[in-house]
């Protein structure tokens, strides 16, 4: 079976969390581009299950046909009348197009309209400012419902594949598990949902497997804790040096576990969760050794600033390369062989663009750092560091986002 994803604003970061969730081959993946990904599955997925787990996929659905040349009959019949004529009451539909060559959306609209029409088959034609519908668009107008449906061209450029979404990313339960939360510290800023269920994902050492201990060793707000809990984490373990973020954690997990547990069809207890002060150099004091799976976390990144002076910036990357030294030393003590960690690394981005040095961090451990998307490279979009890892960011932040993932040899 053919699956589309619609990637996120970092495809790399999408298709390497998809590779990881489902333990992808390269050859699985047929098409790539910057906004879809289109991948030959030989098992059947549970696409609200899935993109409820995946935080770089926007869109998740089903190709049912492959044209060189547009068929539209075929797309009529075997796909719009199908799903159209059992519906009581509007049918609605809506279409997006992935590619780079032009297309009519506005005459197929139509035609599908007066074609519906002469079925007696009243329809509604759901359509957006935007060129492609987004999530919002989709699921308020139930086009992934029994009362309608989004078709969903992608263009190869050689090839079109027509398809029809199953299910959008749950928007609205990231927007409460981000904006919602009781426990907010706005000035340290914090690490959106998304991201943290892409780490948490990229963290599993083999696919499909529930992640059973895990550490976060600068909790902050919690939201890496809180993602893993709703993942299905059996064990976690969350510790700051900020008695403020160890409450503010402690809240946030207790909301979390209160409002959105229902979801996941099974009831979260409060006592998977240890939670303590702590600094990370200390680390190896409170956690016995050898007994973590896997750490995921986002560090210090450094003072807020207005401004990026060199020399401050120079100041701030030896203070950081320390402490992260020294986490990794304490990483080595409690991680289990093999074992991994997910961690950010900040990226300054002055007149030049600087990163912390891997040598320094490293220095001493026996880590090494893993390419998520190894012998994917025939792809042209994927875009990794020389080091193997992936920038996340904005164009106007100052401070970008490096995703590194170690292993413990």
């Amino acid at each position: 079976m053919k699956y589309f994803f619609i990637l996120g604003n970092n495809p790399t970061l999408s298709l390497a969390e998809i590779a990881s969730v489902l333990n992808l081959k390269p050859g699985q993946v047929l098409f790539l581009s910057e906004k879809a990904a289109i991948v030959d599955f030989n098992e059947e997925l549970d696409a609200q299950k899935l993109i409820g787990r995946l935080g770089g996929t926007i869109k998740l659905g089903i190709i049912n046909f492959q044209f060189s040349i547009f068929n539209f009959q075929t797309i009529f019949n075997d796909l719009i009348l199908k799903f159209s004529k059992h519906v009581t009451g509007k049918f609605y539909f809506g279409i997006s197009y992935y590619g780079n060559k032009r297309f009519d959306e506005k005459k197929l609209g139509m035609e599908i309209k007066s074609k519906l029409k002469e079925q007696g088959i009243s329809s509604r034609w759901v359509t957006s400012k935007e060129k492609v519908l987004s999530s919002v668009v989709v699921e308020q107008n139930k086009l992934t419902s029994d009362q309608g449906k989004e078709i969903v061209i992608i263009d190869s450029g050689k090839e079109q594949y027509i398809g029809h979404t199953l299910a959008v990313q749950p928007f609205k339960e990231l927007s409460k598990r981000d904006y919602g939360r009781p426990g907010r510290d706005d000035e340290s800023g914090m690490l959106p949902p998304k991201l943290a269920q892409i780490m948490l994902n990229l963290g599993a050492r083999r696919p499909k497997v529930v992640l059973s201990t895990l550490l976060d060793s600068f909790c902050g707000s919690g939201t890496i804790l809180t993602e893993a809990a709703l993942m299905g984490c059996q064990k976690l373990i969350g510790c700051d040096k900020s008695e403020k973020a160890v409450n503010d954690t402690r809240k946030n997990f207790q909301f979390t576990v209160s409002n959105f547990q229902s979801i996941f069809n099974k009831p979260i207890s409060n006592d998977v969760l240890r939670l303590f002060q702590c600094k990370v150099e200390n680390l190896n004091q409170k956690i016995k050794p050898t007994s973590i799976d896997v750490i995921v976390t986002e560090p210090y990144l450094g003072p807020s600033r207005k401004k990026n002076n060199k020399e401050t910036i120079k100041e701030i990357i030896e203070e950081l390369e320390s402490l992260y030294h020294q986490a990794i030393l304490q990483f080595q003590k409690v991680l289990k062989k093999n074992g991994r960690v997910v961690m950010i690394w900040p990226i300054f981005k002055a007149k030049d663009t600087i990163f912390l040095s891997s040598r320094n961090i490293l220095d001493g451990s026996d880590f090494k750092i893993i390419n998520p998307l190894e012998n994917f490279d025939k792809h042209n979009i994927i875009k990794l560091t020389n080091r193997n890892t992936i920038v996340y960011g904005r164009e106007g932040q100052k401070v970008w986002r490096e995703v590194v993932i170690l292993e413990k040899k």
